[in-house]
């Protein structure tokens, strides 16, 4: 369970990327924090537990799945899916939730605060606060809790306090924004919980070290399956499932690993979330990364089918890793992605998130492109049930 290549550095850095801009009194919080989680993760008994949670809380481990009927077109490489759609409640962020909230419990704090855009993250943080018996409040944008009530009523369900946040662009930004903010005034008795591996140190670090089981899974069973995958292809909101895939596979050069993107409408002008491909060196909530914005560092309007992809910053990580050339990056309109998740629903009966859609959509494109004998894995990092007004809706573009 260590943290593999391109970790961060003490100072929180991978590569020229990541580091701590924050107010000057979340400083030693943060540092608590990292303190409290390297702590945590000498100690064997904590790490059994976490195991354990993981297993018999979660779900784990995942199972890969191929999915032969999926394809357009006959022939190319076989397609085979990371189903953390399969956890309880149907999403990945599971993993990091019980990590955090298990360091939470463990360092003598009573609550939890996170933000959510896709509605994931606040599910399972709420969820898992439940299991721990502590306080949770969750952030959602107005325009993301209006496209996904259901996700918001589950969120109540399991006891959290969810506040709908009407400012800025009313998306997982402004949700993010607002959880710091609630984070800084109760810091001595509430953890913020990341829902990725996003902000300032030690979070990218800590979350990705939470994911990684992801990656350990999927190699343990592509040796058990005799697979030996050409290509790792996730698609990238915060980057939590795409950092947790691809971890196990820095350091095998021969094989291609490839974050996908949100390009919108796709039509040249509008809106998009391809902030790995097309975005600018800036500081944004907290750390040094890769981030949509115009040439005077103004944050630009994102838009993505997919709320979790919706996000003008990337993780850090990530950014490294893409401008070290080892991370490729695609960019999937909304209907590619759209049309890709309803066409493994009817050829499949499997309904994956129209995050993962953008997966599926790109992965297609590879496949087709490579011989029979060849593999392409892809991170079905959640179910579609949040989407299901979404997919169903009249195509009006």
């Amino acid at each position: 369970m260590g943290l593999d290549a391109h970790i961060a550095t003490q100072t929180g850095r991978f590569g020229s990327f990541g580091g701590q801009f924050v107010a000057p009194v979340l400083l030693p919080v943060l540092d608590r924090l990292e303190d409290g989680f390297h702590d945590a993760w000498a100690d064997p008994a904590f790490r059994d537990r976490l195991t354990l949670l993981l297993n018999r809380y979660v779900g784990r481990p995942t199972p890969l799945f191929d999915i032969p009927a999926f394809p357009r077109e006959a022939g190319g490489a076989q397609i085979v899916l990371k189903r953390d759609d399969l956890t309880f409640n149907g999403g990945n962020y599971a993993n990091s939730a019980v990590g955090q909230c298990l360091l939470a419990k463990r360092m003598g704090l009573e609550a939890v605060v996170c933000e959510t855009g896709s509605g994931q993250n606040g599910i399972a943080t709420a969820a898992v606060a439940a299991r721990f018996g502590m306080g949770c409040t969750i952030y959602i944008g107005a325009s993301d809790a209006a496209r996904q009530p259901t996700a918001v009523k589950k969120m109540r369900l399991f006891g959290a306090e969810v506040k709908v946040v009407d400012d800025a662009d009313q998306t997982l930004s402004a949700a993010l924004s607002a959880a710091m903010r609630h984070w800084m005034g109760t810091s001595d008795t509430t953890a913020y919980v990341a829902g990725a591996p996003i902000g300032p140190h030690p979070y990218p670090a800590m979350v990705a070290a939470f994911q990684a089981v992801i990656g350990r899974e999927t190699r343990l069973q592509l040796i058990d399956h005799g697979l030996a995958p050409s290509a790792y292809v996730s698609a990238v909101g915060g980057g939590s499932s795409t950092i947790g895939l691809f971890s196990a596979f820095w350091g095998d050069p021969q094989v291609r690993l490839i974050a996908v993107e949100g390009a919108g409408a796709n039509d040249g002008f509008a809106a998009h979330a391809a902030r790995l491909s097309r975005g600018r060196r800036g500081i944004f909530h907290g750390a040094e990364t890769l981030v949509l914005s115009d040439a005077q560092g103004q944050i630009l309007p994102t838009r993505s089918i997919a709320p979790g992809l919706s996000y003008p910053g990337s993780a850090p990580q990530l950014a490294d890793l893409v401008q070290s050339g080892r991370v490729e990056t695609m960019a999937i309109s909304d209907a590619a992605a759209k049309e890709a998740v309803l066409r493994l629903a009817q050829r499949e009966g499997i309904l994956l998130c129209l995050e993962a859609g953008h997966a599926l959509a790109a992965a297609e494109r590879l496949a087709l492109e490579m011989g029979p004998d060849q593999s392409v894995v892809v991170m079905a990092q959640s179910s579609g049930d949040k989407d299901i007004e979404t997919l169903t809706e009249e195509t009006t573009e």
